[in-house]
């Protein structure tokens, strides 16, 4: 590559002499050499000092308070998230553990980021394994593994998840070295 005079990058394998000079009238590359056709950009004005002022948080109400970070979409005003089912450790020295699965997405994976937080368990990927989905309308859940994420297999009944699943009773989930027993509070007998 080599550059001309007037700023132009071009391959010189290709040409002995640089083409944007050679071309007059033919599109310029805006460069270091030349003015080109339009107008740089300019900053928009503003109102009052010529420029945009920075980003502000939004504000809600009549108070002028930041508005909160995203809640689930079945959180109830006193702040309940309520409790959908359960995942219940059967193996290992977390035997009996549980964890509770709420309405909505439920994130599985090691860490204080995750819904479903299996921090004790190094074999859980810290960039997440699965989701423990909840059809509020159909009252029915849905495993599904996180692809491109997660660095371990997950286990579905002794099979290995690939797509999506639809979790029923006493169904068998393996995440790291622990296998989980599924367990719903909301199905077709009752919801919230």
């Amino acid at each position: 590559m080599k550059q001309c005079p007037n700023g132009h990058i071009y391959d010189e394998k290709r040409n002995s002499e640089c083409p944007y000079c050679n071309n007059e009238g033919a599109f310029q590359p805006i460069g270091l050499g030349g003015q080109p056709d339009f107008p740089r950009t300019v900053p928009i004005a503003g109102e009052n000092d010529g420029a945009f002022p920075p980003t502000q948080p939004v504000t809600s109400g009549a108070s002028g308070s930041a508005m909160s970070v995203t809640v689930a979409l079945e959180e109830t005003e006193s702040g309940i998230n309520p409790v959908r089912g359960w995942l219940v450790a059967v193996d290992g020295d977390k035997k009996g553990m549980s964890f509770e699965i709420h309405g909505e997405q439920n994130s599985v994976g090691r860490g204080n980021k995750f819904d479903i937080n299996i921090s004790f368990d190094k074999a859980v990927s810290s960039d997440g394994n699965a989701v423990i989905a909840y059809d509020s309308k159909n009252s029915k859940f849905f495993l599904s593994p996180v692809l491109g994420k997660g660095k371990n297999n997950i286990y579905h009944n002794e099979s290995m998840l690939l797509m999506p699943v639809e979790l029923h009773d006493y169904d068998k989930i393996q995440i790291g070295t622990a296998v989980y027993v599924f367990r719903s509070f909301c199905n077709e007998a009752f919801s919230y």
